[in-house]
């Protein structure tokens, strides 16, 4: 695949965030999308019951490969981070698939992913394969649950 411009990039991003505020929309389930070159959070979901609030980061591919950055941004179990991560591939034919994570669960396939046993710091950037992450398709159950 050809390398995408700053200008593409941003719009792959934007599409992915915006598509799970659609997909959280189709649950019931109330969601914003913040907006910003420096956020922590990429969509927030708000329950009014409890006046609590989950974060949600989301990252957006046309491949088979979700760059994260697990480990350059989060240097240990205990950095703040996101309640839930939702992955988007969007395929060959412009559909995009959705993948719902817990911080937890990404940061298990992040480090089985490199091989870590413990939480350390890693060199480069990191990365997980659509292969990964298969059983996680749809699983908006989760964020509902807490919402």
């Amino acid at each position: 695949m050809a390398r995408m411009t700053p200008e593409e990039k941003h719009f792959l991003n934007l599409s992915g965030e915006y598509g799970v505020c659609s997909e959280l929309a189709k649950q019931n389930i109330y969601s914003s999308l913040t907006y910003g070159n420096h956020k922590a959070a990429d969509v927030v979901v708000f329950n009014h019951k409890t006046n609590k609030a989950l974060v949600i980061e989301v990252k957006t591919t046309k491949s088979e490969r979700f760059v994260t950055g697990f480990f350059q941004k989060y240097k240990n179990a205990k950095t703040p981070h996101p309640d839930f991560w939702v992955l988007v591939q969007i395929d060959k034919d412009n559909y995009s698939h959705y993948y719902v994570l817990t911080h937890e669960e990404i940061a298990n396939i992040q480090m089985k992913r490199n091989g870590m046993t413990a939480w350390t710091s890693v060199e480069g950037v990191d990365n997980i394969l659509l292969s990964q992450i298969k059983e996680f398709e749809n699983r908006w159950d989760k964020i509902k649950l807490l919402s």
